[in-house]
């Protein structure tokens, strides 16, 4: 992993959407970020749905998430997901996460697999519950957010496509000044495929 004996990798688990997906998530974000606004939108590589944030982790406990993870995840179906919807945390009124919705029977309990699993390294429950979404941005203020709300409330439906999910990364990140680089250590492969988009 190209890392000193005790360093702590930051690092977490998340699923990846298929390349169309990706690319018309990008288009939409290239549209809306030319509205001004105190919006830090998340970079194209950045779009993936981020199942549990481990922190900072040492390199042989990473050992130990990877094969937690494989035993837990073995004989689990890939899945079909489907990106629609437009939403903010907490609200609209008081917005702090922008946010695609994710549609599709098993992400919510794959999540929960995975929880139970780290948990069970020791690492920290969430204190939410999980709500599959796909990050777009983090509003650092309220400059030009009513433009940016109205642009955003037209594309409340809009449908980005169909992602058929065959596997869990784990991600190092690495913080930088111009925002965080992702990059994948291992993906754990699901079991049964499925066929492509419908």
């Amino acid at each position: 992993m190209g890392t000193e004996a005790g360093e702590r990798i930051r690092s977490f688990i998340a699923v990846d959407l298929a390349v169309p997906v990706r690319a018309a998530l990008r288009q939409f974000l290239a549209d809306v970020a030319q509205v001004k606004c105190d919006v830090r939108w998340v970079r194209g590589e950045g779009l993936h749905v981020t199942l549990k944030f481990l922190g900072g982790v040492e390199p042989a406990r990473l050992e130990q998430v990877r094969a937690t993870l494989a035993a837990a995840l073995s004989g689990r179906p890939a899945l079909r997901v489907r990106a629609r919807g437009l939403g903010a945390f907490p609200s609209w009124r008081r917005p702090r996460v922008l946010w695609v919705g994710l549609e599709g029977e098993g992400l919510p309990e794959m999540a929960a697999c995975v929880e139970t699993a780290m948990c069970r390294l020791g690492f920290e429950p969430e204190g939410r519950a999980f709500t599959p979404h796909i990050t777009l941005g983090r509003v650092n203020g309220m400059r030009g957010w009513s433009l940016a709300e109205e642009r955003l409330k037209t594309h409340l439906s809009d449908d980005f496509g169909v992602s058929i999910v065959e596997g869990v990364t784990i991600y190092r990140s690495v913080l930088r000044p111009d925002g965080a680089v992702y990059t994948p250590l291992w993906t754990i492969p699901l079991g049964r495929n499925m066929e492509g988009p419908q």
